[in-house]
């Protein structure tokens, strides 16, 4: 019986970590939302059989991370008032779905909030599953899709920015596991993450690896020594590696020429960049509050104002009817784009505020949470997304995961 009660009490610590793993990956929609929706009931069920009162927490959660609710605030009244055209349900919709998943995680964390270490570990462990999951399960499943493109673009637009903001939580673990073998799998896990970008092609994605793996050596390195020496070890075998896969990896081959000899080495997003910006800048409101939350409003945008058309920066949709801007902008000018500089500012000191906190947490214990998201959030944010489109539920997970697990565990 007491066996039967204990399986029956890990059952919302496993949904909590099929959640994450549907939200750091592309093909497990089915499992996200069946279990984001049993997670929600059986919390709730849980909530009220033990008469639990969030209120408190929720209001504590929102002081302690003012300026975070303050740009949720400001993204809702730039949605309400300020949206371009016809797209503020579209919007409004965006909104919801960045932030559903999170308040799922955010009302089991209130609920579980005296299971806290044990909280920091289930979803550690589920973002390491889930970059092994990404590297070995996700190209079988893509196999099973009808998709004309190659294997190696399908996993470039699908998993490389996972990838990214997976892999310091895996390389991270190698320095603070204490069993060998563990330590060796983890290891060895993040090098295929290495080598996964490198098949993708995501020079973003291998850049911002290249960072997030520097940063990492010099967080885990006693001595400028070490980490010196760390750093040599590091470049040689990235060396050896990327050698071997141009020489057996065509695509790879490909990518490392065009990067090396092409005269577009940007894929054209220097042209994206001066062509669109002087178009949102030259309407004030919209350079203040954004032309659409979650870029729903952004090709009608660029169409209604006659944005340049050229290779490489879009193509005419036949599903669409209407000619599609490739939304390749930096992070920074795309969330002017989506709420304006007034978001981007209360965006800056939202993230500039996460890290202080978790750089804090990181000085007086590391552990594979704090240093894995202060890590891939540096890697993500400031490095694959000067490449590529920004997701804000990320974000929003990291601001929520850090006020109630590694603050409060700071605070005890």
């Amino acid at each position: 019986m007491d066996i039967k009660k204990n399986i029956i009490s890990q059952i919302p610590f496993l949904l909590v970590s099929l959640v994450i793993l549907g939200m750091f990956t592309n093909d497990t929609q089915g499992v996200l939302n069946v279990s984001a929706v049993l997670l929600f009931i059986i919390t709730i069920g849980i909530a009220i059989k033990e008469k639990t009162n969030i209120k408190s927490d929720i209001v504590n959660l929102i002081k302690s991370r003012k300026v975070f609710f303050l740009f949720s605030g400001w993204c809702l009244l730039c949605i309400a008032l300020f949206t371009y055209s016809s797209f503020t349900i579209e919007a409004f919709k965006e909104f919801f779905n960045d932030w559903r998943y999170v308040i799922i995680i955010s009302l089991f964390l209130f609920v579980f909030k005296n299971d806290s270490s044990k909280n920091i570990k289930i979803i550690s462990y589920a973002l390491i599953a889930t970059l092994a999951f990404t590297i070995f399960i996700s190209p079988i499943l893509k196999q099973f899709k009808d998709s004309s493109l190659p294997l190696f673009i399908q996993l470039r637009y699908g998993f490389a920015h996972y990838m990214t903001l997976l892999f310091p939580f895996t390389f991270s673990a190698v320095f603070i596991f204490k069993n060998v073998l563990i330590k060796l799998a983890m290891f060895l896990l993040s090098i295929l993450a290495f080598v996964f970008l490198l098949y993708t092609g995501s020079r973003g994605g291998v850049l911002a690896l290249f960072v997030e793996s520097v940063l990492i050596l010099f967080i885990f390195s006693n001595t400028i020594k070490s980490f010196i020496l760390s750093i040599a070890i590091f470049a040689i075998s990235c060396l050896v590696i990327t050698t071997v896969a141009y020489n057996e990896i065509p695509q790879v081959k490909r990518k490392i020429d065009q990067t090396l000899y092409s005269k577009n080495i940007t894929s054209s997003r220097d042209k994206i960049i001066s062509t669109r910006l002087p178009i949102f800048m030259n309407n004030k409101e919209i350079f203040i509050f954004g032309a659409g939350y979650g870029s729903v409003s952004y090709n009608q945008y660029l169409n209604d104002n006659k944005a340049e058309r050229f290779s490489g920066g879009g193509g005419f949709s036949k599903r669409k009817n209407e000619y599609v801007h490739n939304n390749d902008d930096p992070f920074f000018l795309n969330i002017i784009y989506n709420v304006g500089l007034g978001g981007l500012v209360l965006f800056c000191i939202a993230f500039f505020i996460n890290q202080k906190d978790l750089y804090r947490s990181i000085r007086m214990q590391k552990s594979i949470l704090n240093v894995g998201i202060f890590i891939s959030s540096i890697g993500y944010f400031l490095v694959y997304c000067l490449f590529e489109f920004i997701f804000l539920d990320i974000f929003f997970l990291y601001n929520v995961l850090v006020a109630l697990l590694i603050n409060k565990k700071l605070s005890k």
